[in-house]
């Protein structure tokens, strides 16, 4: 793969699988970072009346607002409401993402962008990538994070992990080019599985 010129670098994985840590290591090198969930969060205010006119009020917390958590224990634990809310925030946040692509490809100030988004190939988001990173870490490792990240609690991380399971599969049918990159020690290790990375070239 050419490494010439400003690139666009999906980032998906499963929960606490080290995307963040893959995407701040970027960041470091010169890349700009897309984060989605940051923009899952704006899609939710401005589809606010659809989401709780499907879930109900008993989604809202403090001001009226969505309660993430609230709404996370409806849709990890079923599917078909899973489905639901994306059929309401997958487009407006797919167009969102979009536009981004579009106006780094325009006027690129960055080495490369990447998209950070646990729901990039739900989204179909790796089909403006010119490559994807596959995050991956160990299910104990990954419980763990969770639990002292976000104090998650075991059945609805159980509900995430359901929900995550086709990942891998989504991973192998992708457009795009999927590199691995396994989280399972220090950020030094994690270095070195980006520098084996031969899209990045050498001296990154």
């Amino acid at each position: 793969m050419s490494t010439a010129g400003a690139r666009v670098c999906g980032l998906a994985g499963k929960c606490c699988a080290g995307k963040d840590l893959v995407a701040a290591e970027l960041e470091r090198r010169g890349w700009r970072q897309l984060d989605v969930d940051a923009i899952g969060h704006r899609a939710l205010a401005e589809r606010h009346d659809a989401v709780v006119q499907a879930f109900g009020h008993a989604i809202l917390g403090q001001r009226n607002t969505i309660d993430r958590r609230k709404l996370g224990r409806i849709v990890f634990r079923d599917p078909k409401r899973r489905a639901q809310l994306e059929a309401i925030v997958h487009p407006w946040m797919r167009a969102c993402v979009r536009e981004r692509i579009d106006a780094f490809r325009a006027a690129p100030d960055a080495v490369g962008l990447v998209i950070n988004a646990a729901v990039l190939f739900v989204m179909r988001l790796d089909v403006w990538c010119d490559f994807v990173i596959l995050g991956r870490a160990p299910l104990f490792h990954r419980l763990r994070r969770a639990r002292r990240r976000d104090g998650t609690g075991w059945a609805l991380m159980l509900g995430r992990l359901r929900a995550q399971a086709g990942i891998d599969a989504q991973a192998r049918s992708s457009v795009a080019e999927t590199l691995v990159v396994t989280n399972n020690g220090t950020r030094d290790r994690l270095k070195l599985e980006l520098d084996r990375l031969e899209v990045f070239g050498t001296g990154t």
